[in-house]
C-alpha cells in the first residue's frame, strides 16, 4: 500500500503521484463526463492535464480512488486557480469525479478527505471550489462553506464554497 493512503473495504484513495500510470484512467473519466465543452472534446487534453497533477509537494495535484484491481472509481484535483473572476484566492478543488455507478458509496467523501490531509500536510490552510446544483450539498456536508453565487464570464451561475483546513499533527 502507498505511504499516507487510505482504506475502505472497498477502495483505496491515494496521491496521483503514486501511481502515474493511473492518470489516463482518471482522464477518462473526465473525458466521459465533460468531454463535450469547448476546448475539451479531446481525451488528449484531459490526460495532458492529468499529468501534470502527478505531484507530491505542491500544486496541480490529484487525489483518486481505486478498486481491488486497480480501476479508478474516481478522483479529485487542485489547481492554482480555476475562475478567471476569482484569480485573487487560491487553490481550488477541480475535476471531483466518481464513476456513475459507484456514486452513493462515500467515494467522493473520503477523496476529499484524503485531499483535505495531503493539502494541510503541505502548508495549505484554505482551499475554493465552484460548482452548482446537487454538488453544492455535497460540498456543504463535507464541512465546505457557502461564499457567493458567481455569474460567470461564460453566463453559467457557479457557487463558490471554501473550506479552512486544520494543520496535521505528525
Amino acid at each position: 500500500m502507498q505511504e499516507n493512503a487510505m482504506t475502505t473495504s472497498n477502495f483505496t484513495t491515494i496521491l496521483l503521484a503514486d501511481r502515474p500510470e493511473l492518470a489516463a484512467q482518471w482522464a477518462t473519466l473526465h473525458w466521459r463526463e465533460w468531454g463535450g465543452e469547448p476546448g475539451r472534446e479531446q481525451l488528449s487534453w484531459w490526460v495532458e492535464q492529468a499529468a501534470k497533477a502527478v505531484q507530491r509537494t505542491g500544486v496541480p495535484a490529484a487525489v483518486i480512488a481505486l478498486g481491488a484491481d486497480d480501476e479508478v472509481f474516481g478522483g479529485v484535483g487542485v489547481a492554482e486557480f480555476d475562475l478567471d473572476e476569482r484569480q485573487d484566492r487560491s487553490p481550488w478543488i477541480v475535476g471531483m469525479i466518481v464513476c456513475p455507478d459507484r456514486r452513493g458509496e462515500g467515494i467522493g467523501h473520503a477523496l476529499l478527505s484524503r485531499l483535505d490531509a495531503w493539502a494541510a500536510g503541505i502548508g495549505i490552510d484554505q482551499m475554493w471550489v465552484a460548482t452548482g446544483g446537487r454538488a453544492v450539498r455535497f460540498y456543504q456536508q463535507c464541512g465546505w462553506e457557502w461564499v457567493e453565487d458567481l455569474l460567470t464570464q461564460q453566463g453559467e451561475m457557479a457557487t463558490i464554497l471554501t473550506k479552512q483546513l486544520s494543520p496535521t499533527t505528525s
